[in-house]
């Protein structure tokens, strides 16, 4: 890639990270000042926060808390809640980063979950430059173009040292698509159309583009959650 290509591609992150946040603020905003939102706005960021609290418990479960949360650097793709950091930060002895899109929605998950060991931050365009040991996603680079999402996932790749566990929506079945219905996740209420792999892809992705191993994946309401690993050749696994 050219540094002229490089440079709109890093454009193009930004821009689609603001309307990611400026899409996400109206769901986190009533969860900061419930009293100025109306009931509707209300009862969608309720949703949201149930399911963003439920997500975070789907990650830690496929963690080793000896392993995972003892000094560990943790890197947290933020959705605006700061619920998964908070809880990451207080499962274990860990350095939690949590980057958002943008600096408002990050400032947002602060206001929500301050925390001492918890650095709240935005993507600069990428999510990260740094590397960790262990990196979580919250479905939000679901929220991007897929041929995005698969380059952040790749640039995600190259700074983890060891772990990388996220949830990705999947390709509905036909009826689904037909009939849809979804509750309220990181992008429906939104209205942002969230990227979806078929199965075989993801594998692929994961495994030959980002060099990482899936140890360990469920599939549960159209998202396969997964767990992916340093492959042995690139680094002794912990």
């Amino acid at each position: 890639m050219s540094s002229d290509q490089a440079r709109e591609v890093e454009q193009q992150i930004i821009q689609f990270s603001q309307r990611v946040s400026e899409r996400l603020e109206r769901l986190v905003m009533p969860l900061l000042e419930p009293g100025q939102a109306g009931k509707k706005e209300q009862e969608a960021a309720a949703i949201f926060r149930d399911n963003s609290l439920a997500l975070a418990d789907r990650m830690i479960s496929l963690l080793d808390p000896l392993r995972d949360l003892h000094e560990t650097r943790v890197l947290v793709l933020e959705n605006g809640t700061g619920y998964l950091a908070r809880k990451l930060a207080e499962s274990g002895e860990v350095d939690v980063v949590s980057a958002a899109p943008t600096e408002q929605m990050a400032e947002m998950a602060n206001r929500l979950n301050p925390y001492p060991n918890i650095i709240y931050r935005s993507f600069n365009p990428y999510p990260t430059t740094e590397n960790f040991d262990l990196i979580v996603g919250t479905g939000i680079i679901a929220c991007y173009p897929k041929d995005t999402a698969q380059l952040l996932l790749q640039s995600l790749a190259a700074f983890c040292r060891r772990k990388l566990i996220t949830e990705l929506p999947l390709y509905r079945p036909w009826l689904r698509r037909i009939f849809h219905r979804e509750n309220v996740s990181v992008g429906s209420e939104g209205g942002l159309d969230l990227s979806r792999f078929k199965r075989a892809e993801l594998f692929d992705l994961i495994e030959n583009s980002c060099g990482l191993l899936i140890s360990e994946h469920r599939t549960q309401g159209g998202k396969m959650i997964f767990k992916a690993i340093r492959k042995v050749h690139q680094q002794t696994l912990n």
